[in-house]
């Protein structure tokens, strides 16, 4: 009898015990959902960012010296003009409507030697879940090349 009483009585200890690890299972599911939640936001940020700098890069590479053009033709030697270059690259982004839908949108770089154009683009990071603690921004490049290739 005094072993079913210190069975008993060790089962009484335990009353709430599953009540405290559900309790836990809930917050670490909640932790989990959030982490999971902030980082599909973060590379859907990301991929957003980085197809609009590769739309942007290949507006660019659009940008033909017109007067090189004009005189010796499409060849080799056809270059980029870096000034209309960053034209063409800022009209994309804002004709985009993105400086719109994404706050705090910024060209950081829009470049060419001639041959190749450089997009730089950075935005803030924004969260669904505890953005406060979370900052930072979300930095993507893109390259595009304009190359040549004569007809068959």
């Amino acid at each position: 009898m005094t072993r079913v009483m210190r069975n008993s009585g060790s089962l009484a200890r335990d009353e709430g015990s599953v009540l405290l690890l559900a309790v836990g299972m809930v917050v670490v599911g909640l932790l989990a959902f959030t982490v999971l939640i902030n980082a599909s936001a973060a590379f859907l940020q990301r991929q957003r960012l980085l197809a609009l700098a590769d739309a942007a890069a290949l507006a660019g590479a659009q940008a033909l010296d017109l007067e090189q053009y004009y005189l010796v033709g499409a060849s080799v030697g056809t270059r980029l003009d870096p000034v209309a270059v960053a034209a063409a690259v800022r009209r994309h982004v804002a004709a985009s409507g993105a400086a719109r839908e994404i706050d705090g949108l910024v060209i950081d770089r829009a470049s060419s030697d001639g041959t190749s154009v450089d997009v730089a683009l950075h935005a803030p990071l924004r969260l669904p879940f505890l953005s406060d603690l979370f900052d930072g921004d979300v930095r993507v490049e893109s390259t595009a090349r304009l190359a040549f290739v004569p007809p068959a």
